[in-house]
């Protein structure tokens, strides 16, 4: 008697893989939410303490080389940065948020934003990482901040760095 092999399985069609394919992501959806509610933010330090942006309000990273002061400037611009020819204003965060200056022979990394009317970009000291922040892990700033400051904050959540600051864009910008 002749041995048979099992007949080897069809081959599924195009559609059927794709169908196929997007059920599994559906489940992967539905599997992990919290990943998809997760927002990210580029964190970056001022000294030791780690602040946050929205990633969305963020256009790009680069090394301060040159700031032009701008006599009878509010206290919170630092004064005018060429990024690849626009001219941008750097705000310097430190003195908004009523840190100490920073030393002069430090290296500045510059932050441009999008969003605003206007070109706007920050000066920090360097840049931490990149975050997915869970909303729901969010608290308000803590009681020890000055109200003036707390004002510049959406909240605050944990890192592995430590307390992370993050900034209300909006109301930093207008101060």
């Amino acid at each position: 008697m002749a041995h048979e092999e099992p007949a080897a399985p069809a081959p599924r069609s195009a559609p059927d893989q794709i169908l196929e394919a997007i059920e599994r992501q559906r489940e992967t959806s539905r599997a992990s939410p919290t990943e998809q509610e997760r927002v990210p933010y580029l964190g970056f330090f001022l000294d030791s303490e780690v602040y946050g942006l929205p990633l969305e309000q963020l256009r790009e990273v680069a090394r301060l080389t040159r700031l032009r002061r701008v006599p009878g400037a509010p206290a919170g611009v630092a004064g005018l940065v060429n990024l690849r020819g626009e001219i941008i204003c750097a705000l310097d965060v430190r003195t908004i948020l009523g840190l100490a200056a920073r030393a002069a022979a430090d290296s500045a990394i510059f932050v441009a934003l999008r969003g605003f009317g206007e070109p706007l970009g920050l000066v920090v000291d360097s840049i931490a990482d990149i975050y997915a922040i869970d909303p729901g892990q969010i608290e308000s700033p803590p009681a020890t901040w000055p109200a003036e400051r707390a004002a510049c904050f959406v909240g605050t959540v944990r890192v592995p760095e430590g307390l992370m600051g993050l900034l209300d864009l909006e109301r930093l910008v207008k101060i």
